[in-house]
């Protein structure tokens, strides 16, 4: 655990230094890219084949508003997948830090000599 010596303005908030290249790879963008994806852009829960049956079992099921059911029925026309997922803001700073975590772990398996996390607690 850090313990902070200087003046702190911010107390819910955590330094890290990493190092990497100036710019970033393929690869590094693949690696934060998987991470937004798991971890921001919610799971799947319907396709543009989805029967009738299948959309409102969703509907039902994941409590999705009658005004909202329009929207994702045209998105499903438009060929999309649609997907829903949420924001748990009671613990969002810890959430915060473990999806910077996995983003650095990501990128430094992705470029091993692209990206090193030299300070990467984020516990306060």
């Amino acid at each position: 655990m850090k313990l902070r010596t200087d003046f702190v303005t911010n107390s819910s908030s955590s330094s890290f230094i990493i190092a990497r290249d100036e710019g970033l790879s393929e690869k590094l963008k693949e690696a934060i890219v998987r991470v937004v994806q798991q971890e921001m852009l919610g799971k799947k829960i319907l396709a543009s084949d989805s029967t009738e049956e299948e959309i409102q079992k969703v509907f039902e099921e994941e409590y999705v508003h009658e005004e909202e059911q329009e929207e994702v029925r045209d998105a499903l026309k438009a060929g999309k997948t649609v997907y829903k997922g949420y924001v748990n803001f009671e613990c969002c700073s810890y959430r915060y830090a473990e999806l910077f975590e996995k983003i650095w772990k990501e990128m430094e398996d992705a470029g091993k000599d692209e990206f090193i996390v030299i300070d990467g607690d984020l516990s306060y």
